[in-house]
C-alpha cells in the first residue's frame, strides 16, 4: 500500500491536492484519471443502503433501526447486518458506508436516538459498533463510525456548543468510538457539526489529532459531515482530510489561494491525501483506476428477507405480560381486531438521512392476516384507526398518478430558470408527494444557481367531502388545483420562517380545505422556485459561499373523515376476543435535523389507549419509537411490547413475537423513565442561545437513576421472554487483577421453562473501595448472550481488564486506577435485578495509562 500511496502522492499537482481533499459531488470524491487515482462513492447508513438518491432512488433492504439491534444485544445478529448491508453497498456501486452512529441517547427527546447503538450506555454501544465494522469490512467496504463526538441532539445542531468537563467527554461520549477503534479500526470517522467546548468538531485538532490519531493511534480517514466544514487552512491543519459533499465549499480553489497568501503550505496537505489515497487502496479500487460506476441495482434477496425477520424480532422487547396473555393461541381466538394510528401503516423507521425506499414495505395488520390465512382462514381480523397521530398531512395516496406514465406520483419538470420559461431541461418522474431537490438535480444545474420545478398528477378521489390539502417548501411555492391557486408560499425568501420540514428547510406547513367529489379526477401542479441560498462567511477572506443543504417541496392530501374514530375504535374493541392495539410515534416525529418536544405518544394515542382497554381488557399494547415515551396508561394494561423501528419486516416479526414462533429476548438498551422531569438533561437540554451545559456529568441513564434512587418505569437491560432463567455457579477465574492481564467473571444460565430461549447476561463492574474522584455506582463492562433449549444449562462469560476499572483524571492527564482498589462484580438480569455479586482487587501501586 505505501509504495502505490507514495507514488502518487508525489505526482499530485497541488491543485490536485486540493480538489481531492473535497467532494465532486453529493457522494463521491475527486478522481484524477491521469493518475490512475479513482473515485470513492459514498452511501447513507445505519439502517439500509439509500445508493446515490435521497429520496425515489433504487430501493434497498431496511434493516432495523439501530436501537433495536441494540436491544438484541447479540453481536452475532449485529454482524450479520453488517454482512447484508456490505452487499447492499455493492448493489449500490459504493465503496463507503456511513455509519454506524454511536452517539449516547442523552435524552429521550433527541430527534436521532433510534439511529445509534449505544442508547444509555458507552460500552454497549462500543462493542456492538465494532461488530457492525468487522463485518462491513469483511467484504471491502470501508465504514465511518459517527458523529465524532457527543452528536446528540439535533436543535441548532450546526452551531451549538456543547460544553462537558473533560472527564464527561472521555468516559462518556468518547469511549464508544475509543472501543470500536480498539476492537474493529474502522477506515473512516465522521465529524460532528457541533463545538465541544466552544471548538467545531471538523476544526478540532484536540479530537481528531490529539486523541484519535495520536492517543488511539487511528490510521483511518476522517470526513466532515455533510456542509459541516466550518474553515478552511485550520481544518486540514485540525486532521479533517476530506469536506463533504462536493464541489468545494471550503477547500479546492480556496486551499491553493491559502498556500498562495502563505497561510499554509503545500506539504500542509500531504497528511490528508496520504490518508484518502490509503483509503482508495484499502477498497481495493486502486487496482481498477477506470472503473466505471455503472447502475445501482436493486436485489431483493430471500436470504435477507429471511434474515432481518429475525432480526427484528430479536430486537423487541416484552415489557409486560402479566396475564400471560402471549404467546398467542390462535386456536382457541375467534376474532382479533388492531387499533391504532400505526396498526396499519408502515412505520418502518424514523427520518433523515437514514431513511430509504425499502424493496416492500408491511404494517402489523395486513401481515397478520397474511400469516394466518393459510391456517386459520376463519379468523376474523378487523381494524380500526382510533385516532390521527401524524405531525404533517400524509403525502398524496395512490389515488395520485403521473399524467405521463399512469403510476403513482406526478411527473416534474425542471427549468433552468426561476420563471418555467422554455422547454424543460429534464422530465423525471416522482414516486411521492416529497419533491426533493438535492442530489436528482439536471447535470446542467450548476451549484449556487437558481431554478424552477413543475410537478403535475391526477388526483381521482375515493370519498366526496372537504378533502384538506397542505403545502411546504424551501423557496417560494404553490400548490394549483385545476389550475386555480389553493395554497400560496410565493413570497418566501430565506429571512422567512423555517419548520421542521424538509431537514429544517421547509416553511411551516400551509393547509387549506377543498370540496372534492368522489370518482371525478382533479389535475395537481406544484410549483416551486428553488431557495435563496444562506450566505455563508469565509474566515480568511471577504468571500460569501451559500448553504445549498435542501431544496424542493413537501405536498400532502387527506380525504375528509367523516367518522368518529374513537366511537370506532371502541365498538371495534367491544366486538373481538383480542385487541392489538399498535401505537407510537413514526418517521415525522423522530427525525435527524430537529429534537422532539415531548415524551408524549402525539394525537390522542393515551386517550385511546385509555379508552380501548375499558372496553376490552385482553389487549396487547405494541409501542413504536425509537425513544421512551410516557406511559399514564402502563398500570392498566397487561400486555405491553417495545417494538421500535422494525424497517421492512415489522408486520412478519411482530406476527412471531405475537404468536411465539419467536421467543423475545429484546432488552431495553435505553432506560425508560416515567416521565421527561425524572431525567438526567431535564434541565440542561436543548441549552438555550446555542449554548448547552452537559450538567449530568457522567450520571446519564442508568447510572443517574442509580445515584439518585429515582425508579425509572423500565429499567436499563430489562426485558421478559415466555420462559424462565435461573443464575447459579457465579464465578471470577482470578481475585486480582493485573495491568495487562484480564480476569473472566462467569455465570451458569438454566432455563427452566418449557421452551427454546435466549437471556442477555449483564456484568456490571463497581469500585467499593473510596475512589479518587466520584464515580457511578455501577458501569456496564461486559454482557453475553445465551441461547438455551427448555432444560439447558450454558456458561455466560465475559473478559474485565483495565479499562473495566479505569476512570479518566482531567489533573493528571490520563485514565487510572486507584492503589489497592477492590471492585465488586454485579451479575444482573437488567441495571436493577443483580442476582450475584463478586470481589476483586488490583493490587499495590495503581495504574496509569494514556489510551
Amino acid at each position: 500500500m505505501d509504495a502505490w500511496v507514495e507514488e502518487k502522492l508525489a505526482q499530485l499537482t497541488i491543485e490536485e491536492k486540493a480538489h481531492m481533499l473535497s467532494g465532486v459531488d453529493v457522494w463521491r470524491t475527486k478522481p484524477i484519471p491521469r493518475l490512475g487515482i479513482p473515485q470513492l462513492k459514498t452511501t447513507d447508513g445505519p439502517v439500509g443502503v439509500r445508493g446515490g438518491t435521497m429520496v425515489d432512488g433504487t430501493t434497498a433492504a431496511l434493516t432495523p433501526s439501530a436501537v433495536s439491534l441494540s436491544a438484541t444485544w447479540d453481536l452475532n445478529v449485529v454482524a450479520g447486518i453488517g454482512h447484508l448491508l456490505a452487499e447492499e453497498v455493492r448493489d449500490k456501486r459504493a465503496d463507503i458506508l456511513l455509519a454506524p452512529t454511536v452517539c449516547l441517547h442523552r435524552s429521550p427527546l433527541g430527534g436521532r436516538n433510534f439511529e445509534s447503538f449505544s442508547g444509555d450506555d458507552p460500552f454497549l454501544g462500543g462493542k456492538l459498533a465494532a461488530s457492525y465494522i468487522n463485518a462491513v469490512q469483511s467484504h471491502g467496504i470501508a465504514t465511518t463510525i459517527k458523529h465524532f463526538a457527543a452528536n446528540d441532539q439535533e436543535t441548532r445542531r450546526f452551531v451549538v456548543n456543547q460544553i462537558m468537563t473533560e472527564r464527561t467527554l472521555r468516559e462518556l461520549h468518547l469511549v464508544p468510538f475509543q472501543i470500536a477503534i480498539r476492537d474493529s479500526n474502522p477506515w473512516c470517522v465522521m465529524a460532528t457539526y457541533s463545538k465541544i467546548n466552544g471548538v467545531y468538531g471538523s476544526n478540532n485538532k484536540a479530537l481528531l489529532t490529539d486523541i484519535l490519531r495520536g492517543e488511539w493511534g487511528f490510521d483511518g480517514m476522517v470526513m466532515s459531515d455533510w456542509f459541516g466544514v466550518n474553515s478552511i487552512v485550520p481544518s486540514v491543519e485540525a486532521g479533517l482530510d476530506l469536506e463533504m459533499p462536493g464541489p468545494p465549499r471550503k477547500r479546492g480553489k480556496n486551499l491553493v489561494d491559502a498556500v498562495a497568501k502563505g497561510y499554509m503550505k503545500e506539504d500542509g496537505m500531504d497528511a490528508n491525501v496520504r490518508r484518502l489515497l490509503q483509503l482508495i487502496y484499502k477498497t481495493g479500487k486502486h487496482k481498477t483506476p477506470d472503473w466505471v460506476e455503472g447502475e445501482e441495482q436493486a436485489i431483493n434477496r430471500p436470504e435477507h428477507r429471511e434474515f432481518l425477520r429475525k432480526a427484528a424480532a430479536d430486537g423487541i422487547v416484552l415489557l409486560k405480560n402479566e396475564k400471560k396473555t402471549l404467546p398467542l393461541n390462535l386456536e382457541t381466538i375467534k376474532s382479533v381486531a388492531f387499533i391504532g394510528p400505526n396498526s396499519r401503516e408502515s412505520v418502518a423507521a424514523g427520518g433523515g438521512s437514514a431513511s430509504l425506499n425499502p424493496h416492500y414495505r408491511q404494517n402489523p395488520h395486513d401481515q397478520f392476516i397474511e400469516n394466518v390465512k393459510d391456517k386459520f382462514p376463519n379468523l376474523e381480523v378487523k381494524h380500526a384507526r382510533g385516532c390521527l397521530a401524524n405531525k404533517w398531512i400524509p403525502l398524496f395516496p395512490d389515488t395520485c398518478v403521473s399524467p405521463v406514465n399512469g403510476l403513482h406520483g406526478m411527473s416534474m419538470d425542471y427549468f433552468g430558470n426561476m420563471t418555467f420559461s422554455g422547454e424543460p431541461v429534464a422530465t423525471v418522474h416522482r414516486k411521492s408527494t416529497l419533491l426533493s431537490c438535492y442530489d436528482n438535480l439536471p447535470k446542467s444545474f450548476v451549484p449556487g444557481m437558481r431554478y424552477s420545478y413543475r410537478a403535475t398528477g391526477l388526483l381521482t378521489p375515493k370519498t366526496s367531502g372537504n378533502h384538506t390539502f397542505s403545502l411546504g417548501t424551501c423557496g417560494p411555492g404553490r400548490l394549483l388545483v385545476d389550475g386555480e391557486v389553493l395554497i400560496s408560499i410565493w413570497d418566501r425568501t430565506k429571512d422567512s420562517e423555517r419548520s421542521e420540514m424538509f431537514m429544517a428547510y421547509a416553511s411551516p406547513e400551509v393547509r387549506k380545505n377543498k370540496y372534492m367529489e368522489a370518482g371525478r379526477t382533479y389535475t395537481i401542479v406544484i410549483e416551486g422556485v428553488s431557495r435563496e441560498l444562506d450566505p455563508i462567511p469565509v474566515h480568511y477572506t471577504n468571500e460569501l459561499y451559500r448553504d445549498e443543504v435542501m431544496d424542493g417541496s413537501r405536498a400532502g392530501f387527506m380525504e375528509e373523515i367523516k367518522t368518529d374514530l374513537l366511537a370506532e375504535a371502541v365498538e371495534t374493541a367491544k366486538s373481538v376476543d383480542l385487541v392489538v392495539l399498535v401505537v407510537g410515534k413514526n418517521i415525522e416525529w423522530e427525525s435527524e435535523a430537529y429534537d422532539m418536544k415531548s415524551m408524549d405518544l402525539p394525537g390522542d394515542q393515551n386517550k385511546l389507549i385509555e379508552a380501548v382497554i375499558a372496553a376490552n381488557p385482553n389487549a396487547i399494547v405494541v409501542n413504536q419509537s425509537g425513544s421512551p415515551v410516557t406511559m399514564p396508561w402502563v398500570e392498566k394494561v397487561d400486555t405491553l411490547l417495545q417494538a421500535w423501528y422494525q424497517g421492512q419486516e415489522l408486520g412478519n416479526s411482530l406476527f412471531d413475537v405475537l404468536t411465539g414462533a419467536v421467543n423475545p429476548s429484546g432488552k431495553l438498551p435505553v432506560s425508560f423513565p416515567r416521565q421527561l422531569t425524572d431525567t438526567p438533561t431535564y434541565y440542561n437540554f436543548p441549552g438555550e442561545e446555542d449554548v448547552v451545559m452537559y450538567g449530568e456529568g457522567l450520571f446519564l441513564g442508568y447510572k443517574h437513576y442509580d445515584k439518585t434512587g429515582v425508579k425509572p418505569l423500565f429499567p436499563f437491560g430489562y426485558g421478559l421472554s415466555y420462559t424462565s432463567f435461573e443464575y447459579s455457579n457465579a464465578k471470577l477465574s482470578a481475585d486480582v487483577l493485573e495491568e495487562s492481564g484480564s480476569i473472566e467473571v462467569s455465570v451458569d444460565i438454566k432455563n427452566t421453562g418449557d421452551r427454546f430461549g435466549k437471556e442477555s447476561v449483564q456484568f456490571y463492574v463497581s469500585q467499593i473501595t473510596t475512589p479518587g474522584l466520584v464515580r457511578p455506582v455501577k458501569e456496564l463492562k461486559g454482557f453475553d448472550k445465551v441461547q438455551l433449549e427448555a432444560g439447558e444449562t450454558k456458561t455466560a462469560k465475559a473478559k474485565l481488564d483495565k479499562y473495566a476499572c479505569g476512570y479518566w483524571s482531567s489533573k493528571k492527564g490520563s485514565w487510572g486506577v486507584d492503589e489497592e482498589a477492590k471492585f465488586e462484580v454485579l451479575v444482573g438480569r437488567n441495571s436493577q435485578d443483580i442476582v450475584a455479586r463478586l470481589q476483586f482487587g488490583v493490587g499495590k501501586g495503581g495504574w496509569r495509562w494514556i489510551n
